[in-house]
């Protein structure tokens, strides 16, 4: 083809070899040059229409999820439970002392969990039962009231009534019903526990139930508590539901920012740190060894302050780290400055269960 005009024709050059190579790098160089700063730019477009779908996402009313909800991102949902338990809160119309047994219920569970509490309430015919005769409207009000507490505390909160007559029963069945992982109640320490002739609320829901049974003695706000005393009693730590309890435990200690003491009826202390310290939540904790309930005693009425909890483990009547003094264990304490006590009951029948708090690396 014949190029007339010289702005159509092409230049015609020779060219050496390493001039060639250098043209090539110059190629190579710049195409490179060009894909980094296209990919760049899709990283910054990428960024803005995420952060314009965050906006658009609070203008809506809802708030982006915390990078610390990642914990429950996980098909496993029993691990993820295992942090946020369900736990049903059973309640009489005693405003002060329900708050502080709500408030218990919080701090065991996670601080970003979404499970709610099941705050429920069993009214009865029965003339000795606490909620007998009072107004459906009087319950609604006071369940009302613990709600508002829960989303101060960013705790999701679901309510229930019943009217039934055996209110042990009630109790159980909501727990199946809801799938709870864990029962809170309230506990006068007055009383044994576990006296079959007693006929007690307490004592028929422990019969009737495997799931673990958390029963508590809060004096005071439970904000003023600054130290969790544990009572280990022997041969606990072979029962299903330790790991469990060391776990709630942990992490009430956590959120009330206290420490934890731990008191074992064994010389080797050395023992149940390895085991406490197998347990999920890094926190310190001091341990101390017992040679009987009555040095027990002694320690706690020389050594604890009236800001401390002391919480003890149990477990049912006949099971692996029984002892007769769990019945009256809140009369053995009596005198010890600690003003708040706890008995927690551990999960029965489940073994596989504590395998989800311990450290996984």
């Amino acid at each position: 083809m014949a190029y007339s005009d010289p702005i159509l024709r092409p230049a015609v050059t020779s060219v050496g070899y390493g001039e060639m190579t250098t043209i090539t790098l110059i190629v190579v160089s710049s195409v490179l040059v060009a894909g980094v700063l296209l990919a760049l730019a899709g990283v910054g477009i990428k960024r803005r229409r995420s952060a314009t779908s965050a906006d658009e996402t609070r203008e809506e009313g809802f708030s982006p999820p915390s990078p610390q909800l990642s914990l429950f991102d996980t098909e496993d949902v029993d691990d993820a439970r295992a942090i946020d338990p369900r736990i049903l809160l059973p309640v009489t119309v005693d405003q002060a002392n329900s708050d502080r047994l709500f408030d218990l219920a919080c701090s065991i569970k996670h601080r970003y969990g979404d499970e709610p509490i099941h705050l429920f309430t069993v009214c009865s015919d029965t003339r000795d039962e606490p909620n007998d005769g009072t107004a459906a409207d009087e319950i609604t009000a006071f369940h009302d009231g613990l709600a508002e507490v829960g989303r101060d505390r960013t705790t999701a909160v679901q309510t229930g009534t019943s009217r039934d007559d055996d209110v042990a029963e009630s109790i159980v069945r909501t727990a199946h019903e809801t799938d709870a992982d864990l029962l809170v109640m309230d506990w006068d320490g007055t009383r044994p526990v576990l006296d079959a002739s007693d006929g007690r609320t307490i004592d028929r829901v422990l019969s009737r139930t495997d799931l673990p049974v958390y029963l508590a003695q809060i004096d005071d706000s439970l904000a003023e508590i600054d130290r969790v005393h544990v009572v280990v009693p022997r041969q606990t730590d072979h029962h299903e539901g330790f790991y469990e309890a060391i776990y709630n435990v942990k992490q009430l200690a956590s959120v009330l920012e206290a420490g934890i003491s731990v008191s074992v009826f064994e010389q080797n202390v050395q023992q149940y740190r390895t085991l406490f310290d197998l347990v999920e939540i890094d926190i310190p904790a001091e341990f101390s060894s017992v040679a009987s309930w009555r040095d027990l005693q002694s320690s706690l009425e020389t050594e604890t302050t009236p800001e401390e909890l002391i919480v003890t483990l149990a477990v049912r009547e006949g099971e692996i780290g029984w002892d007769d003094e769990l019945r009256t264990v809140s009369n053995r304490f009596a005198d010890a400055p600690a003003r708040s006590l706890a008995l927690f009951f551990l999960r029965e029948d489940e073994p596989d269960h504590d395998d989800r708090f311990l450290r996984t690396e």
